[in-house]
């Protein structure tokens, strides 16, 4: 990605993180929903957003692109300088979990050397 990209994802990162806190009241979102990255496209039309879900995030990924209108228009009033807002999809960041599955495993083989 490019100097711009990067930026432009890290600002829609930030702002929908405040939008979904204090804008969006949907009973599917839980409250510890939190965007972890986005990717932009190169002609900024378009933004992939990844979130991270306590609870199912299969209901409130679904819940998120079906409210992806309503943020992008947040998205647009927060973020005046651009001349276009990119559509949004919302996507489930595994890396979260793959993290703790990585730790659960490293921690596993911590315990049986140390038992040896």
């Amino acid at each position: 990605m490019s100097y711009k990209t990067d930026r432009v994802a890290g600002e829609i990162v930030k702002t929908i993180s405040v939008i979904l806190r204090d804008k969006v009241h949907n009973p599917n979102i839980p409250l510890m929903t939190t965007v972890t990255s986005a990717e932009v496209s190169k002609d900024l039309k378009y933004a992939r957003v990844y979130v991270s879900v306590i609870g199912d995030a299969e209901t409130a990924v679904a819940a998120l692109n079906a409210s992806a209108g309503y943020i992008r228009h947040e998205l647009a009033a927060a973020m005046r300088g651009m001349r276009t807002v990119p559509a949004l999809e919302f996507k489930i960041d595994s890396s979260v979990e793959y993290g703790r599955k990585i730790d659960s495993i490293l921690k596993e083989i911590s315990e049986n050397e140390s038992h040896t």
